[in-house]
């Protein structure tokens, strides 16, 4: 009896040991998993950052670090207050002169841009595809370089189309790379604001039919220069993401 006390003692000491082994290899494999989990979340979170490039933010500089350039004539881009938030004032007046960012955009990263937009008033042109009709009261455009000269670049524009139209995007009469893409057209809409988002790699590989990795900068301006005409639009943020 005395043996066979001893042996039940040793057997429930060991069993106990293997259970408490057990419940402190769970407890540590449970802390490896929280922990795991939250570097996780903290590098998704880091990730959703990054993947977000912003090249035009009114809530700080705004477009102050962008360039103009000016075809003919000068419109004036000013910052302002609209609808209770910031904005980039764009006044046409029988002008064109555009304001530009040099940049590279990882395409593979953050594909799509985003903008947001109030147009004023359209104009009445018949055929926007022609020279003297080649007049747009906002346009959001990206540049590709395929060279070193600085001929030797093709361009998506985005535009608020004058008049109603049925065409994905239509070649500029000026020249043929680059390529006019309504967004928006005729009146319906104005006086509002507007988010967008558009593919840049699809969009470029659809129109001409090259596959790209980035893009060498961006543009936007509001021109009237052509047809003779005024508008008054408005730019918000501007951004690359995924």
């Amino acid at each position: 009896m005395r043996f066979l006390g001893r042996a039940l003692s040793s057997h429930i000491s060991m069993v106990a040991t293997r259970l408490s082994n057990r419940l402190v290899l769970t407890k540590w494999r449970l802390t490896l998993v929280a922990v795991t989990a939250y570097f996780v979340v903290i590098a998704s979170c880091q990730s959703a950052v990054a993947e977000t490039v912003l090249v035009a933010d009114l809530s700080q500089s705004g477009f102050s670090s962008w360039q103009s350039k000016q075809f003919s004539g000068r419109t004036d881009y000013v910052t302002t207050q609209i609808d209770n938030q910031k904005a980039l004032k764009a006044v046409t007046r029988s002008s064109a002169s555009a304001l530009y960012k040099k940049l590279k955009i990882d395409l593979n990263k953050t594909p799509y841009l985003n903008w947001s937009w109030r147009i004023d008033n359209v104009y009445s042109i018949s055929d926007q595809r022609q020279k003297t009709g080649d007049d747009f009261p906002a346009r959001v455009y990206v540049v590709v370089k395929e060279g070193y000269l600085p001929w030797q670049t093709k361009a998506l524009n985005y535009v608020w189309s004058n008049t109603n139209t049925d065409l994905a995007y239509w070649p500029n009469p000026f020249t043929k790379k680059a390529m006019m893409i309504p967004v928006r057209s005729g009146k319906r809409g104005l006086g509002k604001w507007h988010r967008e988002r558009v593919n840049i790699k699809e969009d470029f590989y659809r129109i001409f039919n090259r596959h790209i990795d980035s893009i060498d900068g961006i543009a936007i301006m509001s021109d009237s220069d052509n047809a003779k005409g005024s508008a008054v639009a408005y730019y918000g943020t501007i951004s690359f993401s995924d």
